[in-house]
């Protein structure tokens, strides 16, 4: 929740920040990506941080300095601040946006984990319920409207503190990993026995109400000795280390199955949160149309002026004071689809391939993007909008939940983050490509993402 929060809540806040920084288009759409660039830079260091150090260890100081910096951020008073607090939360919330994966999964039966998985992505549909439920709390021109004088030209309006409601998740969580242990799995892989004994002796304690049976506990013995693996001094630099960590990623029997994992991330995170960013601002155009929007498609009512027809000037940056907003209702819409299909696809697992699940969600995804370009009823433009970039969004976790399944524990997080750092960069190539093209030849555009799918 907290990394949909950092990245796609910048769909709400930049927009709404437009009036007291003073931004022009270039300067919103690059703090849209500013987060996913932190993210991107910082991913595999991360990941071999936490392959050596821990994934409990990794969550807890990456969510103290994820929040720190979104809420220094939330307090900037001009674009290079802002810019500058939002990459470095990107470089911080990278760690949460992979890690937390990896640390459940490695407290799961492998004839669990696709499912598990798959069920701890949902919150990212609860996540894009949460943003919009609290923007209409905080800068919905139908609620309250403040404005408060704190020193210099800093003022504490309406976003800046909806931004600081968006760390609520990452306080929960540190205050949940303050009780767990850290991952079994790791701790036999660096040949902590004791401790990993001790962490499944509290597993066993809190399933069963038992501590663990000496069969069970020969039986970890004989796992450790297989999972763990032998650490070695080196007098190489640290960029050198971590390369030659990851390359049996790059080598059989692994290397086909990864490549192809990472380019298919890449077009799941162009759709769902490179276009997917976009939504609430499409979504608010669309519904500050005062005209007649019959027999108009999608397009046409976005980039076909008619004089008169608009609540806002043309010049759709001009800094107007007044984060004015129409669109929160079909970002909850969204949100509540994307955790309906995340319960279909949880569900589906238990009797359907993976495979036709997969197949299946990316030709209706693409459907609905062929729907989109001619659709002229509201409701149906809509639905094809949420499902052109809600079931791509689902996918991220079916396929992360089959990778985590694949790459063994000592390579396990370095895997992950490198996949979803290949979502990332589809997300900043998403968010520039549709800024620069969509308003040249929307139809077009829709097409061509549409296709991307298949």
């Amino acid at each position: 929740m907290l990394t949909i929060h950092e990245t796609m809540g910048m769909g709400i806040i930049g927009p709404a920040a437009v009036c007291d920084l003073k931004l022009n288009q270039m300067q919103l759409a690059s703090l849209t990506a500013a987060a996913f660039v932190g993210i991107i830079c910082s991913s595999y260091f991360w990941g071999y941080i936490t392959d050596k150090k821990g994934r409990r260890w990794t969550l807890q100081r990456t969510l103290v300095a994820s929040c720190i910096c979104s809420i220094v951020s939330m307090f900037m008073v001009n674009f290079p601040g802002f810019f500058i607090m939002k990459f470095f939360n990107g470089v911080f919330v990278a760690g949460p946006s992979f890690v937390s994966a990896t640390y459940l999964a490695e407290f799961c039966h492998k004839r669990l984990l696709s499912r598990v998985v798959t069920h701890m992505y949902m919150f990212t549909g609860f996540a894009m319920m949460f943003c919009p439920a609290m923007a209409t709390g905080f800068i919905s021109p139908d609620t309250m409207q403040f404005e408060v004088h704190l020193v210099g030209s800093l003022y504490l309006r309406n976003w800046r503190l909806l931004g600081c409601s968006f760390v609520l998740p990452g306080v929960l969580a540190f205050v949940l990993l303050l009780i767990m242990p850290e991952s079994p799995k790791f701790l036999f892989m660096i040949g902590e026995t004791d401790k990993g004994m001790a962490v499944m002796d509290w597993i066993s304690r809190k399933n069963t109400g038992k501590s663990l049976n000496e069969e069970q506990i020969n039986e970890l013995l004989r796992f450790q000795e297989f999972a763990q693996v032998k650490r070695r001094k080196s007098d190489k630099t640290i960029l050198r280390t971590m390369a030659n960590d990851a390359m049996p990623l790059f080598r059989t029997p692994y290397v086909g199955t990864y490549l192809g994992a990472c380019i298919i991330m890449f077009v799941l995170g162009l759709l769902a949160h490179g276009v997917g960013i976009w939504f609430t601002a499409i979504r608010n155009r669309v519904n500050m149309q005062l005209g007649s929007k019959e027999g108009r498609t999608m397009c046409e009512i976005l980039f076909v002026p008619q004089p008169g027809a608009m609540l806002e000037p043309e010049e759709d940056f001009i800094a107007i004071c007044d984060d004015d907003f129409k669109g929160f209702n079909d970002s909850f819409i969204l949100g509540c689809t994307y955790v309906v299909l995340y319960m279909i696809c949880w569900a589906l697992l238990f009797r359907v391939p993976r495979k036709v699940i997969f197949v299946t969600a990316m030709v209706v995804s693409a459907t609905s993007g062929f729907i989109l370009v001619r659709a002229t009823d509201p409701w149906l433009q809509l639905f094809s909008l949420i499902f052109l970039l809600g079931l791509p969004g689902a996918i991220v976790g079916l396929l992360g939940g089959a990778l985590l399944e694949n790459v063994p524990t000592y390579i396990r997080a370095k895997a992950m983050c490198i996949c979803l750092m290949w979502c990332r960069c589809g997300a900043v190539v998403g968010t520039v490509l549709f800024g620069l093209f969509i308003h040249r030849n929307c139809e077009l555009f829709l097409l061509l993402v549409s296709t991307l799918c298949l």
